[in-house]
């Protein structure tokens, strides 16, 4: 699995590696969607065919995209990874709803005490102070 996780995002690894069993790698790859509103890029999870793919696949992607927009998208890398993945190059988009919780994804109340003991990942805290006190409080929420 590859992993790209924002520096303002509160990530916890050994919570990813619980839940990574859940998702089987596939021939063409899997990557894993974390808001139901689609996959926002503080965190990206990627297997090793989907980066593969990806490597593989993004000029057609480009190319598709231009056609398609009539020139640049203006999308964020996000949403443009994403919308390759699945609308073009056909992997597995599988979501998880315990990788990420954040301010833009409709996130529950109290979600910013970071107190679920099974979240992957907490988003966005933008200053030292804010980004310890997730981090306090969600290493004392873990699950044992």
């Amino acid at each position: 699995w590859t992993v790209k996780v924002d520096p303002d995002a509160v990530f916890f690894p050994k919570r990813l590696r619980a839940l990574l069993p859940r998702h089987a790698e596939t021939a063409k790859g899997v990557y894993l969607n974390n808001c139901k509103l689609g996959m926002h890029g503080p965190l990206e999870v990627f297997s090793k065919n989907a980066v593969n793919a990806w490597a593989d696949g993004r000029k057609a992607c480009v190319t598709h995209f231009q056609k398609a927009c009539s020139g640049n998208c203006d999308w964020g890398e996000d949403m443009f990874i994403d919308q390759c993945l699945d609308k073009v190059l056909k992997l597995n988009r599988e979501f998880e709803p315990e990788l990420l919780v954040e301010d833009h994804c409709k996130p529950p109340p109290g979600w910013d005490d970071c107190k679920d003991p099974y979240m992957v990942s907490f988003h966005p805290f933008k200053n030292a102070t804010d980004y310890d006190k997730c981090m306090s409080n969600a290493e004392k929420a873990a699950a044992p």
